[in-house]
């Protein structure tokens, strides 16, 4: 093989430096088809060798729009261009009219969605690095000065009288969201150098995704690789030593029975392993921000739920209750985001820990065994409530093993009204998982 092209080190620099996996046998791959095609085929060829994980496509694809490497693609401009040019500081309060915003949606021309995107844009101000940290954020700041969800709730209303050409308005609305995503990363790219691009590529690594910040279409692209991650995690049991006639020598047994026998080991003893499948409850907090992390973990926890002797599932806000039957007669994601929508856990609407596990511990504390390992996903925010830790503290005792796996980044435990330094002490684990890629990590170290 020859040496590797130098545009195409550097696309795979970009991407590892983005979170993206790009491995030796990818490069190779990439070398042999960018060596092999013509360059019209070039981002073809990138999408099936350079990676080759699904939802890696979108950063690549973003690679490529920003480095203008899809061949014929004409890259839009980025500053005040065409009738965008001056206007947009003209409108008071930092909005455009509804009625221009609409005029360009049912014009349908890409040029004027352009234009309407440099707009919103423009009206942004002036785009620091600081930016790079808020990219979704800046979207909904340009959304919210195109008069975004008065426009849209017009078009919904033109909609439902029958009116074709507002369909096909809402059609451009989408398009132009697109729009104002590409043209806003081109002009931080344009402005702050290439060094802003790893930045902007990690906002489309879905893997480094915090899981509020997920959109609908980022779970869907998701939810068939946690379905193969928890089938393969599924296969791996955790084992637990026993006596046997053969195996390893068992020295603490070897030494105790030597001593009956005046310090002579007249006997060896053995350990051999035996397959273990515990007794899981998994508690979920679904309140607020924390709920599509808990519907996701319920999600894997069912597709690995055949590692376990029986699983019961519940989930809380300020009260209990268990949804065991309901999940596993349906362990789809929309099953389960309807049964913790509808679930009868909340009375304030606040969580409430403390309340929740005197609720557990007086209701199943009497099942609880040694072979029982308790999941609980949850930030631990207790609203300032009584975080009730002798309750706490007797359920971890009387569990095998107890993991705390926390939605939120470990810098915010233990401020304002989190109460995570209380439960930490009694618990086996507790791990931050904001993310996928973490969420992977510490599925493999197993439960």
């Amino acid at each position: 093989m020859d040496t590797i092209p130098e545009a195409l080190q550097e696309m795979a620099n970009l991407l590892r430096a983005g979170g993206i996996e790009v491995t030796l046998a990818e490069m190779v791959d990439a070398v042999r088809g960018w060596q092999a095609t013509p360059v019209a085929y070039w981002p073809e060829v990138l999408q099936v060798t350079l990676v080759k994980r699904y939802e890696d496509l979108k950063p690549l694809a973003a690679l490529l729009a920003l480095t203008g490497s899809c061949s014929g693609a004409e890259q839009p401009a980025c500053k005040n261009r065409g009738m965008a040019s001056g206007q947009a500081t003209r409108h008071a309060g930092g909005q455009l009219p509804v009625l221009d915003v609409m005029a360009a949606l049912f014009s349908g021309s890409e040029g004027d969605l352009n234009d309407l995107a440099e707009q919103a844009i423009d009206l942004l101000g002036e785009l620091g690095a600081g930016a790079l940290d808020h990219l979704e954020g800046k979207v909904r700041e340009a959304r919210l000065a195109l008069n975004w969800h008065m426009v849209r709730h017009r078009l919904k209303v033109m909609e439902n009288e029958g009116r074709q050409e507002a369909r096909i308005a809402l059609q451009s609305l989408q398009l132009l969201e697109t729009l104002i995503r590409r043209n806003l990363e081109l002009r931080l790219v344009q402005e702050l150098g290439p060094e802003a691009m790893p930045a902007v590529l990690r906002t489309y690594n879905l893997a480094e995704k915090g899981w509020s910040e997920l959109a609908e279409g980022d779970l869907a692209v998701m939810r068939p690789y946690l379905k193969k991650l928890g089938r393969y995690l599924g296969n791996k049991y955790s084992w637990r030593y026993r006596p046997a006639p053969r195996g390893k020598i068992d020295l603490r047994r070897t030494v105790k029975e030597a001593c009956r026998h005046g310090g002579i080991p007249w006997q060896i003893r053995y350990r051999g392993r035996r397959r273990e499948r515990p007794v899981l409850f998994v508690l979920g907090d679904i309140s607020g921000s924390v709920a599509p992390f808990s519907v996701f973990m319920l999600e894997l926890i069912y597709a690995m739920q055949h590692a376990f002797r029986q699983v019961r599932t519940f989930v809380f806000v300020d009260d209990l209750a268990e949804v065991t039957g309901a999940v596993r007669e349906a362990p789809t994601a929309t099953a389960m985001e309807q049964v913790a929508r509808f679930a009868r856990c909340s009375v304030s609407g606040y969580s409430d820990f403390g309340r929740i596990c005197k609720l557990f511990l007086e209701r199943y504390g009497e099942v609880l065994t040694p072979d029982t390992t308790i999941l609980i996903l949850g930030d631990a925010r207790n609203n300032w409530r009584q975080p009730e830790v002798e309750s706490f503290a007797a359920i971890c005792r009387q569990a095998g093993k107890v993991v705390w796996l926390n939605p939120q980044p470990e810098a915010s435990w233990n401020t304002m009204d989190s109460s995570m330094a209380l439960y930490a002490p009694f618990c086996h684990a507790v791990r931050e998982c904001s993310n996928l890629k973490q969420l992977i990590a510490i599925a493999r170290e197993g439960f």
